[in-house]
Order: C-alpha cells, then structure tokens, then sequence
C-alpha cells in the first residue's frame, strides 16, 4: 500500500463510541442486550479503538487495551474483505502504537468481555457456527501475524458435543468419600466466594490457560451475565471434608446465542475447572463434570462445549473419551518490543 492510498485513522477513547465500531471486527453479535457487560469490561481497561476508513466507510478495526502492566492486549481485529495489505498495514500500526508507548509485549486477540467475544484467531478448517466466546476469521491473519514477528503464545482447542453421561458404574472406580461438591446458595453468596475463586484458579491453571487480564476486576462482570443468561448450578466448590477447606471450583458459562424450539437457551461452555495441586490423580474432575452436565441437563441443556489449552492432556483425553469433538483450534499471539 503507497502513501497515497493508505485510509484515514481514527482513533476512538470513549466507550461509548468504541461500542459501535465492535460488530466491524467480530461475527458474534454485538447485542444491545450485551451493552451493559460489553461497556463493564471497556471501562476497566484503558481501551481505544483505531479505525481505517476508506471514502467515510470502515475498512480496519482494532480494539487496544491494557491494565496498567507491560503488556498491551488487542482484539476485534479485521480488515475489509480480509485484504492482505490492510492487515499488514493495521499491524503496523498495532506495533508502531506499542513501541510509542513502551510496551514491552503484545498480546491477542483477547475480545473483551471474554466470556462473550472469546480469544484468539481461529485456525483453519474449524467449526465456524456461531457460539458464545467462540470467533470467526479468515486464517490469513494469524499468517501475516507471524509472518510480522509475533509468535503462538498459546494453543487453544475446544471439544463440542451433546451433554455426556457418568454412569454410577463409572464413578464407583474412585472413591469420594473424603470430598463434597457444594453450590453457592444465591447470588451473594458467589460474590462472597469472589476471592477464593481467583486464587484457585491463579494457582491450579496453566499460564495457558489464564486467558483474561486482571480477573479480579472482571469477576463481578462475568457472574453478572451467568446470572443473566444462565443459573446458580453453573458455579460449584469442591471441599475436602477432613480440613473443611475448599480445593476446587467449576465454572460454566450459559450460550444465549443458540435456543431450543421453545426459545430457551440448550448449550453451555464448561468453562474452568481448578483443583489444588495435592488432591489430583483422584478422578475429581469426573465428580465435577457429573455434577455440572447432571444439572445442565435438568435445565434444558443438551449440547456442551469444553475449551482447552491443547497440552492439558488429561482433560482432552476425558473429554474425547465422552465422546466430544474436538471442533476447533484458536491461537494467542504474542511479540517482544
């Protein structure tokens, strides 16, 4: 692209103006009904907007952001038409902005709210149905990424398919007599929980597998929408009954985007699941997948998805076994300055 063609630059700061520009770079629907979450999470970062235009038409778009670190996040990126120089171009300018303001890293697609826009560009030959945290893009992006630099910094694989069974049978190879799942009463009561929550996952997850930055300030966000869209049954603890401490957590997340024939949402995203480092190799993620898919199917749930960073073995190995596809791979990017 020749200077005398390059497109006119944008740059939007107010949230309130960012929002409208969102849709340009994600086929998820960017719902009115979304807004409140959508503005929560813009709120808490330092987000800008840079939009290409082309004859007053949108031709680019990314979403900048960061959280007051070393590391600047970007999502919702796209050109018009996946157009090989607009990518470059927009590229650069997403290096050139991390440079000026000395970041040391860039890292993405991160579409915040996660929960609802997902991360990382979807590898060719996936699912392209549309489903909740789950984007949609050309793979020429992740090529012309790599081919300026930047490097996989995580693998992402998501396994679908309809709800699995546990049999009683099966779940009487382990033995639970030492633990008990429990499921906050209220919605309160999961906000009280707010911190331990956190630290489980801070501590039992992957690096990999911690996608969002600064959870603490997106939780209440996140347990908004499940509130919203889904049910208290989607939060669980794990405690070990001997010290009466709590080793794990599970977290579901509802997918308002697909519906049965009676307008009522039938899919989820098992979404985390963390437990303490002591208590592993005892078949208590199996008690927690029981739990949560016996739940969801009594609330009119018959299809699941299960995102994982692809090295978690064990998980991949249980869910394959249960008889989910894995249907699609998204990566994370990243680059030194």
């Amino acid at each position: 692209m020749n200077k005398a063609s390059e497109p006119v630059i944008e740059i939007k700061e107010n949230p309130q103006e960012i929002i409208n520009y969102m849709q340009f770079g994600t086929r998820i629907p960017v719902l009115k009904e979304f807004y409140s979450f959508i503005l929560s999470d813009l709120n808490s970062f330092h987000t800008k907007s840079i939009i290409l235009k082309e004859d007053g038409e949108i031709i680019g778009h990314v979403l900048l952001y960061d959280d007051g670190g070393d590391t600047l996040y970007f999502g919702f990126f796209k050109a018009q038409s996946h157009d090989k120089k607009l990518i470059k171009f927009l590229v650069n300018l997403l290096i050139d902005y991390g440079r000026k303001h000395n970041f040391k890293y860039i890292r993405g697609p991160i579409n915040i709210p996660t929960f609802i826009y997902g991360w990382g560009f979807m590898q060719k030959g996936s699912l392209d149905k549309i489903f909740i945290a789950k984007p949609i893009n050309h793979y020429i992006y992740q090529e012309i990424f790599m081919q300026k630099g930047f490097f996989v910094k995580s693998q992402q694989g998501t396994w679908e398919g309809t709800l699995p069974v546990f049999s009683e049978e099966e779940m009487q190879n382990y033995d639970f007599t030492d633990y008990e799942t429990y499921q906050p009463k209220d919605w309160n009561e999961v906000r009280n929980f707010k911190g331990l929550v956190l630290s489980l996952s801070a501590q039992n997850l992957s690096q990999e597998s911690q996608i969002t930055p600064n959870p603490i300030k997106l939780f209440d966000n996140f347990v908004n929408f499940v509130k919203c869209y889904g049910d208290l049954y989607m939060l669980n603890l794990l405690k070990y009954k001997p010290s009466e401490k709590y080793i794990g957590c599970y977290v579901s997340l509802p997918n308002p985007l697909r519906k049965n024939d009676k307008g009522l949402p039938d899919s989820f995203i098992l979404y985390s699941i963390s437990i303490d480092k002591d208590h592993r190799g005892k078949g208590l993620s199996l008690l927690f997948y029981k739990e949560a898919i016996d739940k969801a199917s009594k609330n009119h749930m018959n299809y699941c998805s299960a995102p994982n960073e692809i090295n978690r073995k064990r998980v991949i190995t249980v869910s394959e076994r249960k008889g989910l596809s894995h249907t699609r791979t998204h990566l994370i990017l990243e680059i030194q300055l």
